[in-house]
């Protein structure tokens, strides 16, 4: 074989190789199909405790332990085709929020999601910190002058470190929030785009 066809050949394998390897890279890497551009904006919500992203993908052995003793039903498993994703736990607080049951950290075998300490213990907040909730002033009817509400309020488990009110119930978001979701779950607001008036957002990328 001529250097020159060997070289070409040899090229068009590596380029080849290389292709591949970069769909594999971006299946693997990339939110599941299902997911919405919405949710991937929002970040992906952990159950509480959870560690950082990488250690928690490589702590949790998929057991599904988590899943099963949760009082508020709101973990949800990673469906088969979800890449490293799978199998592993997350939260759509806007359809089944956290309630902060605490049972969760007990059953994993590995560590993967921490035992928390109790819901009024000054650590709390930091090793429960599972997102932390925004407020859209358009559409907050306590906001915006529409309307008095206070569900948000209301619903929050941590009242005063993570949630206040003022005027007309207007909600004021505080650094002890959690992002447990509760307050999302219990919004009067769902705007067909917007979605609800108040919103967890976490730090967690889908991929």
């Amino acid at each position: 074989m001529k250097r020159s066809v060997f070289l070409k050949r040899g090229a068009g394998l590596a380029g080849g190789a290389l292709f591949g390897a970069g769909l594999f890279e971006l299946a693997f890497n990339s939110p599941p199909r299902w997911v919405d551009a919405d949710h991937v904006r929002r970040g992906l919500l952990r159950p509480p405790g959870a560690q950082q992203e990488a250690a928690f993908l490589s702590s949790c052995i998929r057991c599904e332990r988590c899943a099963q003793v949760c009082e508020a039903d709101c973990i949800r498993l990673f469906p088969a085709g979800s890449g490293r994703l799978t199998g592993t736990p997350y939260i759509v607080a806007e359809e089944r929020a956290c309630d902060l049951c605490g049972r969760c950290g007990p059953a994993c075998p590995t560590g993967a999601l921490a035992v928390l300490p109790g819901l009024r213990h000054p650590a709390f907040a930091a090793a429960a910190r599972m997102g932390t909730a925004v407020v859209d002033e358009r559409l907050c009817v306590s906001a915006n002058g529409t309307g008095v509400c206070g569900a948000c309020h209301r619903a929050c488990p941590l009242k005063g470190s993570a949630i206040t009110q003022g005027a007309h119930n207007r909600p004021t978001v505080k650094d002890g929030c959690v992002g447990c979701g509760l307050c999302e779950e219990a919004c009067i607001v769902k705007d067909p785009k917007a979605g609800r008036a108040i919103r967890v957002r976490s730090p967690r990328s889908w991929a």
